[in-house]
């Protein structure tokens, strides 16, 4: 009876002191943090997740790809804000972060789909990750342009205006004069042609209008186009 009494008093000292030792790597961790020593806040945080029997705190988990995006180690940084969006901890944070580190590590693809997943899991708070999933077909759009890539301008264009954002109007915009750009290449040799791009410049534009009426550049842009008409 004694050893069995002695066997868990021994146990008991050992997960005290287990527990006084887990404490002791989280708050050095928390001191590190705070004062922006990152690296050894990620070596302690790590400590403490990995510890056998410690229970996951999943702001720790959080902290820890705060920490690791801070000394931009990208790849951990994405690890551990999968897992916090796994844990639902500040959603709307971990689905924007996650998509960071992803274009961060130019995968493009998952940073993409990360934002859409975010909108839809996101659907209160969402309003950032809709800016960037935005920023990014418009920023795509004018690469494409810019490499006379008409095809992709336009199909890029048109999903950052179909989204309403702060990009929304500029994309819009865009678009009406990647029309407008294409149709001058035909004019006046090739009016035929020149004209359906024209009247697809004038449509884009006239849908800018109805989401902005006083869109200046939109009414000049029509404006130009019916004065090549007349």
């Amino acid at each position: 009876m004694k050893k069995i009494i002695l066997f868990i008093a021994v146990c008991f000292c050992v997960s005290s002191v287990f527990a006084q030792s887990a404490a002791q790597l989280k708050n050095e961790g928390n001191a590190a943090l705070k004062s922006k020593d990152y690296k050894t806040a990620i070596e302690k945080y790590e400590a403490f997740l990995g510890a056998e029997d410690t229970v996951e705190d999943i702001a720790l988990v959080f902290n820890t790809a705060y920490c690791a995006s801070k000394i931009k180690d990208y790849a951990k940084a994405e690890k551990y804000f999968a897992q916090s969006v796994v844990n639902k901890y500040k959603p709307s944070k971990s689905y924007q972060y996650l998509a960071l580190m992803q274009k961060k590590q130019n995968k493009t693809s998952e940073m993409v789909a990360t934002l859409q997943k975010g909108i839809k899991a996101c659907p209160t708070k969402n309003s950032k990750l809709v800016s960037s999933l935005a920023k990014h077909y418009f920023s795509v759009g004018q690469t494409a342009q810019k490499g006379n890539k008409f095809e992709a301008a336009e199909a890029s264009y048109k999903q950052a205006a179909e989204i309403k954002s702060k990009y929304q109007e500029t994309a819009m915009l865009a678009l009406a004069q990647l029309y407008y750009n294409k149709g001058a290449e035909f004019w006046p040799g090739t009016q035929d042609k020149a004209k359906s791009y024209f009247e697809m410049a004038t449509a884009a534009a006239n849908k800018l209008l109805a989401v902005n009426p006083e869109k200046k550049e939109a009414k000049d842009l029509i404006t130009t186009i019916k004065g090549l008409l007349k």
